[in-house]
């Protein structure tokens, strides 16, 4: 039997057999869950830049897989590759997103953070700026309901919030989640026909790395982290 088309979309089986190998010792705690995997991908197609495999597997993976034999690692790149070309396929058809996402019981809400954590992990991982690539504050406006998913608003904001609405906003931004992503990439698609795109010349900070105002807090809860404006 042939191989599927790499456009072909993963089963629910060929799913499991993913999450089963993200999980599994080779790859020693460093890569990505399968929810995480599809977050970061989302941002990485979506950029004012495309990403090569090359590029971005490293990230997903971690540095160094331990791979039993060339077939395990034949397997799981093809099915990572198809996972990321449906991920490019449901943004550029439209036709809405298939989203990978845990929740630890039936009771409980789906788990956005971990998502969101990882798109912006992706988009920190573009080498062309978005907030450079574009207006910083469209970009900021957009990306707006993946950071409050994320709990990377800056702590004093969600603190002067009056009781019940950090919750309405959180319900809002999960109601809003699919038509957010749609909007980010097209927006950034649009761009993408530019001739010349900024590139950051001085060394980027990365959301965990400590604020450079020296406030002694991470920059995602210091100077990097979305104001809300009231």
């Amino acid at each position: 039997m042939s191989a599927p088309a790499p456009t072909v979309p993963l089963s629910d089986e060929e799913l499991d057999r993913l999450e089963d190998h993200l999980a599994s010792e080779i790859f020693g705690g460093e890569a990505m869950a399968l929810d995480e995997l599809q977050g970061f991908l989302s941002a990485i197609v979506s950029g004012p830049q495309m990403i090569p495999p090359s590029e971005w597997i490293p990230i997903a993976f971690g540095e160094s897989p331990r791979w039993e034999s060339e077939a395990q690692t034949q397997e799981v790149l093809e099915l990572v590759m198809r996972f990321y070309n449906h991920v490019v396929h449901q943004f550029m058809s439209g036709e809405g997103f298939d989203f990978v996402l845990y929740r630890p019981d039936e009771e409980a809400e789906y788990d956005y953070e971990t998502w969101c954590s990882a798109y912006l992990d992706g988009v920190e991982a573009s080498p062309v700026p978005w907030e450079e690539a574009g207006d910083a504050d469209e970009v900021d406006e957009l990306l707006f309901p993946i950071v409050t998913l994320a709990d990377e608003l800056a702590p004093e904001d969600v603190q002067r919030m009056k009781t019940g609405e950090h919750e309405q906003l959180l319900a809002a931004c999960r109601e809003d989640f699919p038509g957010v992503l749609m909007d980010i990439h097209r927006y950034f698609f649009a761009l993408r026909s530019k001739p010349e795109t900024v590139r950051r010349e001085s060394g980027k900070v990365g959301r965990n790395d400590p604020c450079p105002c020296g406030s002694g807090k991470k920059y995602k809860q210091c100077c990097g982290a979305p104001r809300i404006v009231h």
